[in-house]
Parts: C-alpha cells; structure tokens; sequence
C-alpha cells in the first residue's frame, strides 16, 4: 500500500484518465455531429447512443470476470481496444469523408462492451493507489480534474467540430486511450486476493449480490444510481425546448452544461481538500438535499438566469453525491468483490435514463415544465429520505468480511 497520495501510481493515473476523459468528450460531440451530417437524423444518432449503452446490461457479468484477474489486464485491455475502434471511425471518415453507419454502430458497440469491463476496473483499482486515510482525496482530486478535462473537452470539441472535422476529434479520442493503456503498465497495483473457491461467473454474480444484501447502504446504492439518472432524463427532454422558448437557444443550453461541468469541478475541489473530515454518508445527504434544491429551484422560476445558477448547484450536487458515495462502497466492499458491486451500480445506473425517457416522452409536451421539474424535484426528496433512513438504520463504516464461500478466483 502507497504511504502517501501523491505517488508516482497514483500520478500516472491521474494524468492518463484526465487526458483520456479529454479526448472522451471531444468524442462526445464529434460522433454526434459525424452521424447527424452524414444522415441527416437525429434518429440515427439515438440509435448510435443507444448501441453504445446497450451492452451495459451485461455488467455485472463483466464485473464478475474483473474480479478474477489483475485489474491492469482489462484496463489496459479495454483501452487498446477503444483506441483502436475510434482511430479506425476517425481514420476513414478522414480518408473517405464518410463512414458506413453500420461501421459507426459496430464500433459504437463494441466500445460499450470494452467500457462495461473498464469501468467498474477502474473503481476498484483506486483503493490501491493510495493510503485508505487518503482514499477521499484522491476520488475527490480525480472528479474534479476529469470533470475540468470534460468541460475543457466539451468546449474545444464544438470549436475543433466547426473548424475542422468532427473526425480529427474522434481521432485524438483514440490516440487519448492509447495513451491511457500505455501509462497503465507503468502502474503497480496490488495483487488481487487469492481465490477461495472455484465457481462459474453467474455463481459469483450472485455471490456479489449475496455480499450487497448483508449491508442497508450497498443494497440501497443500485437505487441511488437508477433514480438519479431517472430524473435527470426529464430534465434533458425540456430544457432544450424551455430554451428555445426563453430565446437562449442552443448557445444558452451549452452555456447551462458548461456550468452543470462547473458545479462538478467545484465539489470535486472542496472534497479533495476536506478529505477524511467530510464523511461519505454526511456528504452523500448533503448531494442528495443540494440536487432536490436545484431541481425546485428550476421549477420555482424556469427563467434563464435562474437555470444558469441552478445548472452550477446542480452539477456541485451530482458530484457531492456521487463522490462520497464512491469512497464509501471502496470502503466498505471487499477487494475480491469491488468489481461485480461497482458493475451492479453501473448496470441500475444506465437503465434509469432510458425507462424513465420511454415513459415520459408521450407526456412531456402535453404537460407544463414547471411540473417536470417539480417531478424530479420529489424524486430527488424521497430518495433522500430514504437515504437518510437506511443510514439510520446501519450506523458505523465497517468494511464487510469476505464470505466464505462464491469468492473471486483469480
């Protein structure tokens, strides 16, 4: 274990996720723009999105396999294998102008199903770059510097879209994966534990679940990821059109997203300096109470000034919520099992979104916006009830022990 946090690991890694989630969200926009200019459809980019989170649904499969090998063995594997599917989609739309879709949506999918096995590595590799004490720090130090790389990202993209191509975006995307999985094999990461029992990958799905139902809290976080992503999905249909409405335009819905990025930043900042003495569970309430407050502050006074502050209080309880949260699972889980636990979250986390847009698409032009953000504002206050209530009911931090039996094999 690292005996301090700013280790040559832990620097590695903070350079090589912040300049990929730079090109990430050049990305972001150009595979966007690429599709729409080459069909014409915004259908066609729905269904891009869509191949791209499809394999999501089988993360906590993925997760189970992360957990029976050396987390730099997906990692690095996922990479390469993201980097080459955007330099191949880049390379030929530089070459040929156009791209046949079904390239662009078999490239889209199988960087989903790279990226279901790299997130949930990624999570739990943290805990081994540095000191448990801090543990905080460094997800906090991480959120803020992607999450500034993101908006940097977000802003250089439209600017390299309109000047360029969208494919010399998507180009420098792949190139950022390359060099993410070239600095991996400089990191050192802690052996994986040794295995207990050997079980089939489903068997130990099921071993991850077994582990999340002995604890309130990590039973409760698949919940946590669904319903905040199901209530951002209302927000994301009406704001586009509110400003329109408002006069503001696309100009002013990329000003809004620029400052969500901000409030993200900013939370990152303050819990990278807090560290220990900001308590995950204290800090996961408080971005559950900052997230309801944003959304009834759009619903109070949808008007542009408003919203542009609101987008900043949001984005700061996003990530105030989210962060802590983070910590406290890679505290309280077992390294054998972080990968599938971290792989249910993301699994719940993505269906939340597209359930929640397919129930509210028929009804969201017929009703008031004011009432969408009313909506999300209850979600958002029942979820911290809740929250609060299963704090309440299983005090303490303790890691939980490894079961003896459905361990991870390696």
């Amino acid at each position: 274990m690292p005996a301090k946090l700013w280790n040559r690991d832990f620097i590695l890694w903070l350079l090589g996720s912040a300049q990929s989630q730079l090109g990430s969200a050049l990305a972001s926009i150009a595979l966007s723009f690429l599709v729409l200019h080459q069909t014409g459809s915004a259908g066609r980019m729905a269904q891009t999105l869509a191949l791209s989170l499809a394999p999501f649904v089988l993360m906590p499969l993925a997760g189970a396999l992360v957990d029976r090998v050396s987390l730099k063995v997906p990692l690095i594997a996922a990479n390469i294998a993201r980097g080459l599917l955007q330099l191949t989609v880049g390379g030929l739309a530089l070459a040929w102008s156009e791209v046949p879709l079904w390239v662009v949506n078999g490239a889209a999918l199988l960087a989903g199903l790279a990226t279901i096995f790299a997130n949930p590595a990624s999570s739990a590799a943290v805990p081994g770059l540095v000191p448990e004490r801090e543990l905080a720090r460094a997800n906090g130090l991480l959120g803020s510097v992607n999450q500034g790389l993101w908006l940097l990202g977000t802003l250089a993209g439209g600017w390299i879209v309109s000047r360029w191509s969208p494919a010399l975006a998507i180009v420098l995307d792949g190139v950022g994966f390359l060099i993410f999985a070239a600095l991996l094999t400089g990191v050192r990461l802690p052996p994986r534990p040794p295995a207990q029992a050997a079980s089939g990958v489903l068997a130990d799905v099921r071993a991850g679940l077994r582990l999340m139902r002995r604890s309130k809290v990590l039973s409760f976080v698949p919940v946590i990821g669904f319903v905040l992503n199901a209530a951002l999905a209302p927000v994301m249909v009406v704001l586009p059109k509110l400003m329109e409405t408002l006069g503001a335009g696309a100009r002013g819905y990329g000003v809004y997203l620029a400052l969500e990025s901000a409030g993200m930043l900013l939370a990152g900042a303050l819990i990278a300096v807090l560290g220990q003495r900001l308590p995950p569970r204290v800090g996961t309430t408080a971005g559950f109470v900052v997230v309801t407050l944003a959304y009834a502050g759009m619903g109070w006074a949808p008007v542009f000034p408003v919203l542009l502050a609101c987008a900043l209080v949001l984005g700061f309880g996003l990530s105030l919520l989210n962060t802590p949260l983070t910590t406290l699972m890679q505290q309280m889980v077992p390294a054998a099992y972080l990968g599938r636990v971290f792989a249910v979250l993301g699994a719940a986390s993505s269906l939340g979104m597209p359930l929640a847009l397919a129930a509210v698409s028929p009804l969201v032009d017929r009703l008031p916006v004011t009432l969408w953000f009313a909506l999300c504002a209850g979600m958002m206050a029942l979820g911290t009830l809740a929250w609060v209530g299963v704090v309440r009911a299983e005090r303490g931090t303790a890691a939980l022990d490894v079961p003896q039996e459905g361990a991870a094999a390696d």
